[in-house]
């Protein structure tokens, strides 16, 4: 008996493959996809909850996803290309040969092994990520709006008598540091994407792939949808606009207003769609209001935590991020400071699931090359 590895296990030969008939490579892919059918399956199956969810509570979802699903699935395939770009990069580097590091893409990345992973995983994110989008601004409609006083007070209590973000503006004020805030808050998006990208995309060599996928469905449908929904409420920056005001965010809001007329703060511009489309009764994929749970903190606390399996210094960036993101949602007026720890403590709930269900098998396999036995022909 002889065994042949499939094509993108760590450390590939790249010498001329034999032996790689459609029958041969048919057997080994329908035997991936055996072993594989666990852990990708969760995540396929959470999703297609979700949408079927959406189909039965949301009325025009079908309408919606028509026309709107492309735009849900270009930022995936543009973050999957760039993380080949990116992967084609490091290999060039590290072999010293372009031509090389293509040869390394056929045999790691182009392949049906990672394709039967990378393909679906792209276009179940996409329908994801444009479910969430109708659920966001349905949030109301089920449960309107009502509990920014409770958090609020909450919020107040849990930091000594004072709102979060007045702290935050004792140390930073408003001005330079709020403008260089809003820049970064919103590359959460592109993190957001790239992540997934990379990890979809790219073969497991951290063996961390189908765990951060179902972590990554169940912050979106758990968190984003089901207690976002269950916990309806604004937030600061719209605290004023939903129950009038004066209120203990009345000043909060003048300041990103001054800041605003002086340099133009991306915050602002974000908040008067939202409220609009709120107030019309419009759904896009630029619409929604939530405030607690944080989805923003939340995917931070994902990046550090998947980080931590790959590189110490990763996870030290990754960490930085997500402080400077608990720092802009307050200090912007999106979240209260409670839901980010709430947040936090559901991803990390989210995340112990998530590696139960998905397993340590699923993990050794990602480490270690797929071998299935084949006959010795003479």
């Amino acid at each position: 008996m002889s065994e042949i590895p499939f094509s993108d296990g760590p450390g590939p030969s790249l010498a001329p493959r034999t032996l790689v008939g459609d029958a041969s490579l048919g057997r080994r892919l329908a035997e991936f996809l055996r072993l594989n059918c666990k852990e990708q399956g969760l995540f396929l199956g959470a999703v297609l909850l979700v949408v079927a969810a959406r189909l039965i509570l949301l009325p025009g979802a079908v309408e919606m996803m028509a026309w709107s699903i492309t735009q849900s699935l270009r930022p995936f395939v543009g973050a999957w290309a760039l993380a080949i770009c990116g992967y084609l990069a490091i290999r060039s580097l590290s072999s010293g040969s372009l031509s090389k590091s293509f040869e390394y893409l056929w045999a790691e990345v182009f392949t049906r092994r990672n394709a039967a992973v990378a393909i679906p995983a792209l276009v179940a994110a996409g329908l994801l990520m444009n479910s969430f989008s109708h659920f966001k601004s349905a949030i109301p409609t089920f449960n309107p709006y009502g509990l920014d006083a409770l958090f609020s007070d909450a919020d107040r209590y849990l930091h000594f008598g004072t709102d979060p973000w007045r702290w935050l503006d004792a140390v930073l004020g408003y001005g330079t540091a709020t403008v260089i805030l809003d820049r970064i808050y919103y590359l959460w998006f592109f993190a957001v994407y790239l992540s997934m990208g990379l990890v979809m995309g790219l073969p497991d060599k951290f063996g961390i792939r189908h765990r951060f996928m179902l972590t990554y469905v169940l912050i979106w449908g758990v968190l984003g949808i089901i207690f976002a929904t269950a916990l309806s409420s604004v937030g600061p920056i719209f605290y004023d606009r939903a129950y009038g005001g004066p209120s203990s965010f009345t000043e909060l809001t003048r300041n990103l207003e001054a800041v605003n007329a002086a340099w133009g703060l991306n915050t602002l511009q974000v908040r008067d769609v939202l409220w609009a489309s709120y107030v019309n009764d419009i759904d896009t994929i630029i619409s929604g209001i939530s405030a607690m749970p944080s989805i923003h903190n939340a995917m931070c606390v994902l990046f550090f935590l998947a980080a931590r399996h790959i590189n110490r210094w990763l996870a030290a960036a990754a960490a930085v991020f997500a402080l400077i993101i608990f720092v802009g949602s307050v200090h912007l007026g999106w979240h209260y400071a409670i839901d980010a720890y709430a947040s936090a403590f559901g991803v990390a709930l989210l995340w112990k699931l998530s590696g139960l269900l998905t397993g340590n098998a699923a993990a050794r396999r990602a480490m270690a090359p797929l071998h299935v036995a084949e006959p010795v022909r003479p």
